[in-house]
């Protein structure tokens, strides 16, 4: 197993790291504790990284398993909370601040927004590969999956963004272009 530094690693990839948690929680502050918590997984389960893939695509893996465990329980919370909600009308009334619902705004417009609501597995893959820049053999280190399926969440995420735009009346050019090698692999 290679040496590994913590401190130097923090500083090399934390951007990165942050940049795909804020594409896939959509908010600066759940940003922020996503990847804090992936460099705390680092710094206590060292030895877990066996040095099969680079570092970085084992942080994304992690910082992936994070944010699914955050799904779940987010999903969890929300349902016992939206019974409270139903039930005061306190609730319904109270305002977000400005800024707050600028940014909700503007999230909610945006085309990760619509990333947001595909399967893990498109999801996952379209963050890795589009706005982390990843190659398509890291992505599949990542998320432990081979290539091809790579290809094909790539492919098949990209084909239900265009449908959903289309269906919005929205301009799907803003996709990029199905790339040759994901369409000789989907199926």
């Amino acid at each position: 197993m290679p040496q590994v530094n913590v401190e130097q690693i923090a500083e090399q990839y934390f951007a990165r790291i942050h940049r795909a948690a804020l594409v896939l929680c959509g908010n600066p502050w759940d940003a922020d504790d996503l990847a804090q918590e992936t460099f705390l997984v680092l710094a206590r389960q060292i030895d877990d990284f066996q040095g099969r893939s680079s570092i970085y695509t084992w942080l994304y893996g992690v910082l992936l398993n994070l944010e699914r465990r955050e799904r779940r329980r987010y999903g969890t919370r929300n349902r016992k909370l939206k019974i409270v909600w139903e039930n005061e009308a306190e609730a319904a009334s109270a305002a977000p601040p400005a800024a707050a619902a600028a940014e909700a705004s503007e999230w909610k417009q945006s085309l990760w927004s619509r990333v947001a609501q595909l399967p893990d597995g498109q999801r996952q893959t379209l963050v890795l590969r589009f706005s982390e820049g990843l190659a398509y053999h890291e992505i599949a280190d990542t998320l432990g999956c081979p290539l091809g399926t790579v290809k094909s969440r790539i492919f098949h995420g990209l084909a239900a963004l265009r449908r959903a735009l289309e269906e919005e009346g929205e301009d799907a050019r803003r996709l990029p272009d199905f790339p040759q090698e994901d369409v000789n692999h989907a199926g």
